[in-house]
């Protein structure tokens, strides 16, 4: 596997560096224009790069031009689909403009900072084999020491079971109203489990009934704090109730500190569906089946709990 990795900060080179020279030669550079360059001088010379790692945030040129350049590039130079580079943009921050802009810009996966190796490599088994790509296997002395890292770092997927609710549940920045729109019985009574000691929850098991909570609570000034909602229901889907619920908090005026943070959860992770839910107005995003930890992440990152919990 050829690599560039491209990062003006030079730890942050120097830790990505550490993680993927094991797979193969890494040509490393700190500003966008050399890895234009070097990119191009690698499709002159037919050795082109197998995986690009690409911050974002760079003064010369960023990330994002520098990703439209690339694939330029590959257009011009006729590289099929099945053989172009795949790229993991790196951000140090995860505002979600940023993520639809470099989806729709061709970019393959979206890793934010500070990250580890495991969230790296779980970034890099996840990216999508289509258009005849193929399969993006990591060599099995890679991935060994790599399972071996995560049972070392007693990861909830690799270690014992833990409980569903742990001792320590975060307290919340305030006593949360929490929307649960699920149509799985499973699903939302685990969600329910996860998010009550947070907040008093209200289920609703499609589409329609979400809305209907939604418009009473907003009659009533107690605004809900939090939706999560199932990307597939029937009749109205996730995407179309958040959409409706957007429009209904910009008809009716809602300011922006009391508009709901949305997170879809759904089993699809593939980049249509993630650019279609930011671009309907959800906040997070996460894929089935999820646990508690993944939960009070990105409730952290919407500061809906305390950073230090």
């Amino acid at each position: 596997m050829k690599i560039l990795i491209v990062d003006d900060d030079s730890s942050s080179l120097s830790k990505m560096i550490a993680i993927l020279e094991e797979l193969g030669p890494c040509t490393a550079v700190e500003g966008g224009t050399d890895a234009v360059k070097a990119f191009g001088d690698a499709l002159s010379h037919e050795e082109p790069f197998d995986l690009v790692a690409l911050d974002i945030d760079m003064p010369d040129m960023d990330g994002t031009k520098v990703l439209q350049k690339i694939r330029k590039m590959e257009d011009e130079k006729k590289i099929p689909k099945s053989n172009r580079s795949r790229i993991i943009m790196v951000s140090g921050k995860s505002d979600k403009n940023s993520l639809i802009t470099c989806l729709k810009a061709g970019c393959d996966s979206f890793i934010v900072k500070p990250f580890n190796i495991t969230t790296l490599i779980e970034k890099m088994e996840k990216i999508e084999t289509k258009d005849g790509q193929k399969p993006f296997i990591l060599p099995k002395s890679f991935t060994d020491r790599y399972m071996k890292n995560r049972k070392d770092e007693k990861t909830i997927q690799e270690t014992e079971e833990l409980p569903l609710i742990m001792d320590d549940s975060p307290i919340p920045v305030k006593r949360l109203r929490i929307l649960i729109v699920d149509d799985d019985d499973i699903s939302r009574q685990k969600m329910e489990t996860i998010l009550e000691e947070l907040g008093e929850c209200t289920a609703a098991k499609n589409g329609q009934d979400a809305i209907t909570f939604f418009q009473t609570a907003l009659k009533q000034e107690k605004f809900f704090h939090l939706i999560t909602m199932d990307y597939s229901m029937p009749e109205l889907s996730g995407v179309e109730t958040l959409s409706q619920i957007r429009k209904i908090e910009s008809v009716g005026k809602v300011s922006s500190g009391n508009c709901a943070k949305i997170i879809m959860v759904t089993r699809h992770s593939d980049k249509e569906n993630v650019i279609t839910c930011l671009q309907a107005g959800c906040n997070e995003y996460i894929v089935k089946p999820f646990n508690q930890e993944t939960i009070f992440q990105r409730l952290k990152k919407l500061k809906l709990i305390d950073s230090q919990s």
